[in-house]
């Protein structure tokens, strides 16, 4: 997860500001582990490209079924454009990292959505199997 708050900590300071929760003690196995850094990423990029000034809050930690739950979710200042913005089933213009976020999801057997939400602002979520399906690896 150091790799995480590193990337975190990368993000520009200014116009958006970035908080990160990751569950304590959750370690991940390196291909969970490079699912989430991409997922992470590029959602952070996007943030930065399209959401004008925002809160970011980036989340990691195990859901309700045992699984790994990633939400990366900005405000984009309720009201501000999102034309930049791409969703996953297409209808809108942009590039291909939400796409290819939601191959890589599914090829890990994870379920992917990205939209605007209710409020403002946009919603990157993932929710992963953990291996064995006994939860979380301590560490």
């Amino acid at each position: 997860m150091e790799s995480l708050r590193e990337l975190v900590a990368a993000v520009p300071v200014g116009d958006v500001r970035v908080e990160f929760d990751v569950e304590p003690g959750l370690a991940l196995g390196d291909e969970a582990a490079l699912v989430v850094y991409r997922l992470v990423q590029e959602s952070l990029t996007n943030v930065l490209k399209h959401a004008g000034p925002a809160r970011c809050r980036v989340t990691v930690g195990t859901g309700a079924e045992r699984e790994l739950v990633v939400e990366v979710v900005d405000d984009g200042h309720a009201g501000a454009p999102q034309a930049g913005r791409r969703l996953v089933d297409g209808s809108r213009e942009g590039g291909h990292g939400l796409v290819g976020l939601e191959e890589r999801v599914s090829l890990y057997g994870g379920t992917f959505s990205a939209g605007p939400e209710p409020g403002g602002g946009f919603a990157v979520r993932a929710r992963l199997p953990l291996p064995g399906g006994s939860g979380e690896e301590k560490g």
